[in-house]
Order: C-alpha cells, then sequence, then structure tokens
C-alpha cells in the first residue's frame, strides 16, 4: 500500500487522499465515518480530503444519500489524468514558446569542460542538415554514432586536423597533415553546422580544462567556416606543389605568427 500512496503522490495526491481513495476502492463504498474507523484518522481530515476527491472528479456521492461516497474506477481515473496531464504539457508547450526569445536572436553561450565540450558538440551535430565542416585533433571516433546518423541524412561531413587521426569505417571526408606527434592529445575543437552554428573549444598550453564557445550567430559561423576552408586549401596546395608554400617571404612578423 505504501508505494501506491507514494506513487499517487506523484500524482499530485495528498497521503491523506491517497490513503482515502485506496480505501474507498477496497470497500466498494463508504462514509467518512468508515473511512476514518478504518485508517485511524480523524474525521475532519477525512472528510476535507473526501471534499477535494468529490470537487476533482475522483470521488462520487451516491444518489439519494450524500454521506456515502465510491471512488472512480481505476482504469478510468488514470485515463483521465493521462489525458490532463498531455494537455496541460502541449499548452504549456506553447506558452513557454510565447516567452522564448525569438529565433532570430543571436545566442553565445560559454561551456567549461571535456565531457561538456563534447556532449554540446554531439547536440549540434544531429541538428545538422547539409553540411558540417570540422577541425580538430579530437578522437573521431568519439563521434561515430552521430556521423552515422548524419549518413543517413545525406549530410556531408569535412573534417580537418593537422593530427594523425583515426577515421576507420567513418563517412567523412578527411583533409589531415597527419602528425603522429598531434595524436591522442585532443586539445582543440572547431565545429560548424549548415554555415549557421559554431562550436569552439580548446585547452591550452598552460590551462587543463577545456573552455569553450557556442553561436548561432551566423557572422562568427562564416569565420570559421573560412578558417577551416583555408586550412584545407592551404593542405592541398602544399601537397601540390610539394612544398610549404607559407615562407618567410608570405609571413607578416605579427604577434599571432611568433606566439
Amino acid at each position: 500500500m505504501d508505494e501506491i500512496v507514494s506513487l499517487l503522490e506523484k500524482l499530485n495526491f495528498s497521503k491523506t487522499e491517497a490513503a482515502v481513495y485506496i480505501n474507498l476502492l477496497k470497500n466498494s463504498s463508504s462514509n467518512g465515518y468508515q473511512i476514518a474507523k478504518n485508517l485511524n484518522m480523524s474525521r475532519s481530515s477525512v472528510y476535507s480530503a473526501l471534499d477535494n476527491l468529490y470537487k476533482k472528479g475522483i470521488v462520487f456521492s451516491l444518489p439519494g444519500n450524500s454521506q456515502i461516497y465510491k471512488a472512480e474506477d481505476p482504469s478510468t481515473l488514470t485515463n483521465k489524468m493521462k489525458n490532463e496531464f498531455v494537455e496541460t504539457a502541449d499548452l504549456l508547450e506553447i506558452k513557454l514558446k510565447e516567452l522564448k526569445n525569438s529565433d532570430s536572436e543571436e545566442r553565445y553561450l560559454n561551456i567549461a569542460g571535456y565531457n561538456n565540450v563534447i556532449s554540446k558538440a554531439k547536440e549540434l551535430l544531429l541538428t545538422a542538415e547539409k553540411e558540417v565542416y570540422i577541425n580538430t585533433d579530437f578522437d573521431l571516433q568519439i563521434f561515430s554514432r552521430e556521423f552515422n546518423e548524419l549518413k543517413k541524412r545525406e549530410v556531408r561531413i569535412i573534417i580537418f586536423s593537422f593530427s594523425k587521426v583515426n577515421s576507420e569505417n567513418l563517412p567523412v571526408e578527411i583533409y589531415t597533415h597527419g602528425d603522429a606527434s598531434c595524436f591522442g592529445k585532443q586539445t582543440r575543437i572547431m565545429l560548424v553546422i549548415d554555415c549557421k552554428k559554431t562550436l569552439v573549444a580548446d585547452k591550452g598550453p598552460n590551462r587543463e580544462e577545456f573552455l569553450g564557445a557556442f553561436t548561432d550567430n551566423i557572422l562568427l559561423a562564416s569565420v570559421v567556416s573560412e578558417h577551416i576552408h583555408n586550412d584545407i586549401y592551404l593542405l592541398k596546395l602544399r601537397n601540390k606543389y610539394e612544398e610549404n608554400l607559407i615562407n618567410d617571404d608570405i609571413k607578416l612578423n605579427t604577434m599571432l605568427e611568433n606566439r
């Protein structure tokens, strides 16, 4: 009985209301005095519970005698509660969406921690509809389930990495420098979804914790997309001409280059 009472409490019954309803089910029909005696409760608390249950349509008074109560059939009651819950949840969803910021408002979310970065990346991957661009030295097998799901939707996945990568059995296009010294270090990720949303995160040389940011600012998504494309262009040029074309004559001698 304690388990049933606990379940009913989760459905917004008070403990007394739950006990009264169960007692009525067991005894077919009773008055408040009999129920109070069976439950060893005060009559005032039982009558208060009966009044609440009656108003909710969970118990009924028998015709001709308003002092005798009968419990609603359990199947009828649970179906009614399910329907009310669904209707309430649907209405709540509508009302909450009305409060939500419009889709045109851009979001900027800071993300801390390796696991949180991975979780957000997986979440974003599953929203892709056309193309995904990634620059990372992460273990790509971490995202195998998401990549295979995107394959079913014919989403193109383009990945660049300076590191040697394990892309075995993954439905992705890989462009990599194949640097074995970087393999397994997992220091950064840049991710773009449909040129609309982007996630960037890394851990610095003096910072072990991953820090990153997500945004659906299209300008920033474009900047990161261009960055990844340029990395791939330079790699393809290097492979084509068999030399690194970014030499001292090309460089600008900036803080970025010299850091």
